[in-house]
């Protein structure tokens, strides 16, 4: 770390995007720890989040060229992290009740009273939210977030167009940040990530 303090970070980005290793051994160094950091918070797994966290400094390395886009490097980084595990968390397919879907992703914590409580807060929050949904919203958001499919998989078992399907989205996102913006639970919030980013 204490070498990167002595390099201009735009500049060592910018090295980066012409293929330069040591410039990203040294970005690499001094932002692992908070890249493996909000990997381990959304993944809760320390296995899960090493293999993320390299995971997303490989794919910085091989889409090295699009750096020379990039205005904040440490916001591009961390929201790509947060990104790539929530992506992976997304892939799991789960049929169940929310509640259920909310169990098994919490499991680890459900032995903690005050995250067992907060758990089940968050659950009502947002079950309560999906359930002020028009039921056309509430069937494309589910098989979205809680089963994993894509639009066109979501038009093909509903019968909807693609077009519909998104519009359907978008408008239940929409509605369902409105309704959160009211509540400060730190379950919720990591909820709101998990379903909505």
């Amino acid at each position: 770390m204490s070498d990167f303090i002595h390099h201009n970070e735009t500049e060592l980005v910018e090295r980066i995007a012409l293929g330069d290793e040591h410039a990203f051994k040294l970005v690499f160094q001094h932002y692992w720890p908070r890249v493996y950091s909000v990997a381990l918070i959304f993944a809760k797994s320390p296995e899960v989040a090493e293999d993320a966290a390299q995971e997303v400094f490989a794919n910085i390395w091989v889409k090295k060229e699009l750096l020379r886009e990039v205005k904040e490097f440490k916001a591009y980084l961390l929201t790509a992290a947060r990104n790539h595990i929530l992506n992976k968390l997304r892939s799991r397919v789960f049929t169940g009740t929310f509640d259920e879907y909310l169990k098994e992703y919490f499991a680890d914590s459900l032995s903690d009273p005050a995250a067992s409580l907060e758990l089940k807060e968050a659950s009502k929050i947002i079950e309560a939210g999906i359930n002020r949904l028009t039921p056309q919203q509430q069937k494309v958001f589910k098989l979205s977030r809680f089963q994993g499919l894509t639009h066109a998989e979501i038009a093909a078992a509903t019968g909807l167009s693609q077009r519909t399907v998104k519009n359907y989205m978008v408008s239940a996102i929409l509605a369902l940040r409105n309704y959160l913006d009211n509540y400060s639970s730190s379950v919720a919030i990591f909820l709101w990530m998990l379903l909505f980013l």
